[in-house]
């Protein structure tokens, strides 16, 4: 990760000074004008992916950003095994320095992430709101955090509640079905609520937004099916 992050910053570097700083290798460029673009792309494809993570180029994260898909500042994010369903989860920090954790949920592709740094660290499937009882959209900081919480309204258990609003709308460990939704609350799998219940504290800052457009190539990749 941290030489594919070294690379996509050292592109426009290595073209001019004729080297390419890669993940295992030191190699002088061509000096003749289309190896060199040659040699410029090759290294633009090693710094955008290291095995674990994808890097977008700048103007796919703009588009991204733009649509609501990702979060302004994204670095990196994780690769997945194709498309995902409900239950599937990933979840990958090893390695990721410290930083802050931030939440993105997008309520259209059902789809939620976990950014320390700007890093993707997890990524899994959602269950939200019914249409009479619709998620809420918007920024909200994690107001508390309770392991084992037992709602009252509806007799059910939310394990892993990180809550974001005064009227107990919390992201949990839910069953996950494609033919489920909540009462507003973000549904997750219960592992991987556990997951991010240890990784966020109290004021992170939980995101909720409906995506516009089409995803970027990189998330499209794992797309609910």
């Amino acid at each position: 990760m941290r030489a594919g992050l070294i690379g996509a910053l050292l592109i426009t570097v290595a073209v001019i000074a004729g080297v390419f700083i890669g993940n295992h290798i030191i190699a002088a460029a061509p000096t003749d004008g289309g190896a060199r673009l040659a040699a410029a792309r090759s290294v633009e494809r090693a710094a955008r992916s290291d095995g674990a993570r994808d890097y977008l180029a700048p103007a796919e994260l703009d588009a991204a950003t733009r649509s609501k898909i990702l979060p302004a500042g994204t670095k990196s994010l994780l690769k997945t095994d194709g498309k995902m369903r409900h239950g599937d989860y990933t979840w990958r920090d090893k390695g990721v320095p410290p930083g802050k954790v931030t939440i993105w949920v997008d309520l259209r592709t059902q789809l939620i992430s976990v950014f320390r740094g700007g890093h993707e660290i997890g990524a899994s499937v959602i269950v939200y709101g019914a249409e009479d009882m619709q998620s809420p959209v918007g920024r909200f900081p994690i107001l508390s955090k309770q392991r084992d919480y037992h709602s009252r309204a509806y007799d059910a258990p939310m394990p892993y509640s990180l809550f974001i609003t005064d009227t107990g709308v919390a992201l949990h460990g839910s069953p996950m079905s494609s033919r489920r939704a909540t009462h507003g609350c973000i549904g997750l799998p219960e592992e991987f609520a556990r997951l991010v219940f240890d990784a966020a504290e109290t004021g992170d800052e939980v995101q909720i937004v409906r995506s516009q457009g089409r995803a970027s190539t990189v998330t499209s990749k794992r797309a609910v099916s």
